[in-house]
């Protein structure tokens, strides 16, 4: 089975005194942070409705500002300046190759939130402990810069089995990385933690973010599945 691995970052509204050049340097810092890593994780090209009009973006603050303006929320004419900003990007024209980088930022309507969602390339192979290693180190930095109140790295095909990623404070499952707020946590119980921390010697917690095994689960491995459903009684249930 072909397996997309996508990480999922949801972060609160902003503050209604936060102004776009604000919204923009953060969110160009976030999105900084992947320049560190291979080409295939970059934001190489702006997303347009038309192929041909698709040429290499070129990476700096400037544009990516005059970018992220243009993808202000609205709907016909009707400018919706409170629900941020969306903007995209992909890093090859080799599908398999390539990542796909959305995100909305710039929200200050406390009913919805902001998303970064990285979809990674499908060769990029996490079953491999160097590329499972990098993934491990950007998740953690992009936590770090962008402060979410919950993310995951997720296999798509766990992610379906379960629908939501959230009810409440409350993960509907654990993934390979998670990023859980304080009141995640708290919903969870510490002493769970701690419990699957001694129990298997793979999981790790710290800086509220579990990562539970070296690599990422893969769906085809029986092994994988039983530990992935023993994780999530220990933790649901």
């Amino acid at each position: 089975m072909v397996q997309r691995h996508s990480i999922v970052l949801w972060k609160k509204a902003e503050k209604k005194e936060k102004n776009f050049e604000e919204i923009s340097r953060e969110t160009y810092d976030v999105l900084n942070l992947l320049q560190e890593y291979p080409y295939e994780l970059r934001p190489n090209y702006l997303t347009c409705d038309s192929q041909k009009d698709i040429k290499e973006f070129q990476w700096n603050q400037e544009n990516f500002s005059s970018a992220l303006k243009r993808g202000i929320n609205k709907e016909d004419e009707n400018v919706f300046e409170d629900l941020g900003y969306s903007i995209s990007f992909f890093s090859s024209f080799d599908e398999k190759e390539s990542s796909s980088i959305q995100i909305q930022t710039g929200n200050k309507n406390d009913k919805f939130y902001d998303t970064l969602i990285i979809n990674l390339p499908l060769k990029l192979d996490l079953y491999e402990k160097d590329n499972a290693e990098m993934v491990r180190k950007l998740f953690k930095n992009l936590v770090l810069a962008y402060k979410p109140y919950w993310g995951c790295l997720a296999n798509r095909a766990i992610s379906r089995k379960y629908g939501r990623y959230l009810e409440g404070n409350m993960p509907t499952t654990v993934h390979w990385m998670n990023y859980w707020s304080e009141d995640t946590v708290n919903t969870i119980g510490i002493e769970k933690l701690k419990k699957i921390m001694y129990e298997y010697n793979t999981v790790l917690f710290q800086d509220n973010i579990l990562v539970v095994k070296e690599i990422a689960f893969d769906v085809d491995k029986d092994e994988d599945m039983i530990f992935h459903e023993k994780l999530h009684k220990q933790l649901f249930s």
